[in-house]
């Protein structure tokens, strides 16, 4: 049961990790390619998500050192609450923007300089990048600011 649990923390601490460099802004694939889809434009928030595997992470660290009954049901009552709070805060996103939409600073100022459709354009450029472009534009901001107002330059 343990070496389950082992696994379960090694893949929501990747989680996590994961989501700290999405807002940290050194990981640019999940925001970039939300901006594919059709239709209204869902907001990112990042923040949410660190906060959600981080608290998940905690639990199983309790567990693991305490595992009982009552833990489990807690973790249980905990993880149903933040679902339900996940879908309340997803769709106002939008509505708010000076909380949720603050990190990464990147993703704002793409948000606040570009249309919709440049957006788009802007991912699917993205996508078309070589891996080692993509891992030189997460580590260097600069880079990916220049690389941005060239790809809005020429699909306007």
């Amino acid at each position: 049961m343990s070496g389950l649990l082992g696994l379960i923390m090694l893949a929501v601490s990747l989680m996590f990790i994961r989501a700290c460099l999405v807002t940290l802004g050194y990981y640019k694939e999940p925001i970039l390619s939300a901006f594919q889809r059709y239709g209204d434009e869902v907001g990112f928030s990042p923040l949410f998500e660190v906060f959600c595997w981080g608290m998940t992470l905690a639990y199983l660290f309790f567990v693991l050192v305490a595992p009982s009954s009552f833990l489990v049901l807690i973790g249980i009552f905990i993880f149903v609450f933040f679902v339900m709070l996940y879908w309340r805060v997803r769709d106002n996103i939008m509505n708010h923007p000076q909380i949720f939409l603050r990190f990464p600073q990147w993703y704002r100022d793409i948000v606040d300089h570009t249309t919709r459709e440049e957006r788009r354009k802007l991912s699917y450029m993205w996508l078309g990048l070589p891996l080692r472009t993509r891992l030189l534009y997460n580590a260097q901001h600069d880079e990916f600011r220049k690389w941005v107002e060239l790809v809005v330059l020429s699909v306007a």
